[in-house]
């Protein structure tokens, strides 16, 4: 069933997703932000080479065919979307690292229309707004001012890469869809991705030389985004993109900061409040809305 409906699937990366920034900051404050990024894909690539390492040598001449693009998705979704997050959070607050991603869907759009000549879907863009005005009133904890001093540093500038990033893949990945299986794909493009990584967290790690004290709360935070945040959520997203192209699938990016909310509530103790139930209505609303007019527009494949 998932394999025919795009939105469970859209659903379940969005969830997984959500369920990554939660472990994703807390990780990021014992390893390092680039080595993190890479420990995630280390152990995604772990898990996919005894499934589809024979596929991906079989269709080798198919990768080297397509080399320029399994080396552009590897660095903007793989390699450049994770670790410019990462880093980010260092920096910059929750607030304004949610609000800048909850612009992915306008980026996507905008990049859609840039690469691939496809016609700006106008009618899409009220819906985009209000599912984003709901991640604005989630974000700010339902207090105009919160938003009126946001103010700007240089994680800001990394979170802007990183959604940049984001938008990028999300169009590359609709320019070769179905011409390679998703899987043995999503594994070169881990391959690839690490084999620049790899250098760079060495790099770090012998200028910040962490103490990392391992235990089970770590090691399951890391199991987490290294299996379902980077096999199963990319997978659901790159299928999803094969059936209904990337505009359609952008919307559902505003659903991250709402199951974020829900899992901090869960597992951090914050408590539900009257404003994120409100900001939930209105990013609902606005993904229906935005799916709504792009189906009209552009029937799914």
């Amino acid at each position: 069933m998932l394999k025919r409906s795009p939105y469970l699937l859209l659903v379940l990366a969005t969830c997984i997703w959500g369920g990554n920034f939660v472990a994703g900051k807390a990780l990021v404050l014992h390893i390092p932000p680039i080595t993190l990024a890479t420990l995630r894909w280390t152990l995604a690539f772990c898990f996919l080479l005894p499934f589809f390492g024979k596929q991906v040598w079989e269709l080798r001449k198919a990768f080297l065919h397509t080399w320029k693009m399994v080396l552009f998705l590897s660095l903007t979704g793989i390699a450049g979307f994770n670790t410019l997050t990462y880093v980010a959070v260092q920096y910059t607050g929750s607030i304004n690292a949610s609000l800048m991603n909850s612009a992915t869907p306008i980026i996507v759009v905008l990049l859609t229309w840039f690469m691939m000549k496809e016609r700006l879907a106008w009618s899409a863009l009220p819906g985009i707004l209000i599912s984003m005005a709901g991640v604005s009133w989630i974000i700010s904890r339902g207090s105009l001012s919160a938003l009126l001093h946001l103010s700007f540093n240089k994680g800001d500038l990394f979170m802007i890469g990183a959604v940049i990033c984001w938008g990028l893949y999300s169009v590359g990945m609709k320019k070769i869809a179905g011409r390679i299986p998703s899987s043995p794909f999503l594994l070169m493009q881990v391959a690839t991705a690490l084999v620049l990584m790899i250098p760079l967290s060495l790099i770090e790690w012998s200028i910040k030389l962490p103490e990392v004290e391992w235990n089970l709360s770590l090691a399951s935070g890391l199991l987490y985004i290294g299996l379902f945040a980077s096999i199963v959520s990319f997978l659901s997203w790159n299928r999803a993109i094969e059936l209904v192209g990337p505009q359609r699938c952008a919307g559902f990016l505003n659903l991250i900061p709402l199951f974020s909310a829900v899992f901090a509530t869960v597992f951090t103790g914050e408590s539900l409040q009257l404003y994120h139930l409100l900001g939930a209505i209105w990013i609902v609303i606005g993904v229906y809305l935005t799916n709504y007019a792009m189906k009209k527009r552009q029937p799914a494949v």
